[in-house]
């Protein structure tokens, strides 16, 4: 039988010259990403089936307009009432939204390679990977795609020269990998992207986490302001990081749902580049609230933009200031549960995701409908706050057992 290959690329940089995305809340395009996708005429019009033939996850769909993909197995929340809506998903997800198993053999000795970038949070996928690939007897082989556009070009390179039957990227734009994308869509290769704002079309064959997907977590991030301002008006602000398409995206489905439940309300947003993570970041945002007395929420694009500002916002007198962001970390949980500015953290679990990956293509080989797998109101949607939040430690799952769900799935133990 022959050997399969699956390429997963996941990156993520703090360099204003890199051009990748954020492994844990999933980055968008960078300026240069951009500037490539500008010159790029591959995504010009939606393709019509996967690359493998199998259909394409769906896209154009308005999830904001669906409910969240809470997997609690009861009733959605309804949408239109914010403090309904927040309550709702407020409890943790217990199901994946995926309920058929897979009635075929999944093919055994396949080959999983996994293009690495050079944070942590990439290493942490890639295990996520290799523990679902494990289970239905695929081996993981791992290559390094580096922090900058050239290094990520140059695993996707060697992905191609490698034929693989499968390729997943995590948070990178196209732009970077249109020519390859191209190359794998030839030899009818499927590629799975988690965590970017790239819609699956065009040689993308299925997507994780991306645009309607994000419009729905700025959505969640206004009803939460909303059920929990009380009797103050709502002045909020978005940090936002052009680098990344999809922040901005959450942003703008933050700006619109806050506009539709609350006339007063306003939302500026305070864009700031990504050389600041990790730098001089707490200062921007201390120095605008200080500029801009009257806020009293703020939206910080993902978890790891957040070290040091509760710090910075104390220090200045703007304790009060309540942050609302999406995915986690321990030392964002640590705020939440501590009480230190950060109030609350929404999002989607990417170690889910990567088992989800593996379903799906499990799928695929097997024949097996991917329909449920691919909804775009189907992934498990987490809120937690101090009063919901499981550990302050350690990755936590969303879904608690979600490993065992999978795996009763696949049939294998």
């Amino acid at each position: 039988m022959a050997t399969l290959g699956i390429v997963v690329a996941g990156c993520s940089s703090t360099d204003d010259a890199a051009t990748t995305g954020s492994p844990s809340a999933g980055g968008g395009s960078s300026a240069a990403e951009s500037s490539a996708a500008e010159s790029s005429a591959a995504e010009s019009s939606p393709a019509e089936s996967s690359a493998a033939g199998a259909p394409t996850a769906a896209s154009g769909t308005d999830a904001a307009a669906s409910s969240a993909g809470s997997g609690s197995g009861s009733a959605a929340p309804d949408a239109s009432d914010p403090a309904a809506y927040i309550a709702k998903l407020m409890e943790r997800p217990t199901a994946l939204n995926i309920t058929e198993p897979i009635t075929g053999d999944i093919p055994k000795d396949k080959t999983i390679a996994y293009l690495q970038c050079g944070v942590p949070a990439c290493v942490e996928n890639g295990d996520a990977l290799e523990s679902a690939a494990t289970a239905v007897g695929w081996k993981v082989t791992r290559i390094d795609a580096g922090l900058t556009a050239e290094s990520i070009k140059s695993a996707w390179g060697q992905a191609v020269e490698q034929s693989p039957d499968a390729v997943v990227t995590s948070g990178v734009s196209r732009a970077l990998f249109e020519p390859e994308l191209a190359k794998l869509a030839e030899k009818k290769i499927p590629v799975i992207n988690l965590t970017s704002a790239d819609d699956p079309t065009n040689g993308i064959t299925v997507g994780y986490g991306y645009g309607p997907q994000w419009t729905t977590q700025g959505k969640i991030l206004a009803d939460y302001l909303v059920a929990n301002a009380g009797d103050q008006k709502i002045n909020a602000v978005a940090v936002t990081v052009s680098a990344y398409a999809n922040i901005g995206m959450i942003a703008d489905g933050l700006k619109t749902e806050l506009t539709a439940q609350c006339a007063d309300c306003a939302l500026d947003t305070l864009d700031v580049p990504v050389s600041s993570i990790g730098s001089d970041l707490p200062s921007r945002i201390t120095s605008y609230l200080a500029a801009h007395p009257d806020v009293n929420w703020v939206y910080v694009g993902f978890a790891d933009m957040l070290p040091g500002v509760p710090a910075a916002l104390k220090s200045a007198g703007l304790g009060e200031v309540k942050i609302v962001t999406i995915d986690q970390s321990p030392t964002v949980d640590s705020y939440i549960k501590n009480g230190q500015s950060v109030v609350m953290s929404a999002g989607f679990d990417v170690h889910e995701m990567m088992w989800r990956a593996v379903d799906y293509l499990a799928r695929t080989w097997t024949g097996a409908s991917t329909e449920q797998n691919t909804a775009v109101d189907g992934l498990p949607v987490w809120v937690f706050t101090k009063d919901n939040i499981p550990s302050t430690t350690e990755y936590f799952p969303y879904v608690a057992d979600f490993e065992a769900q999978y795996k009763k799935l696949w049939g294998v133990s």
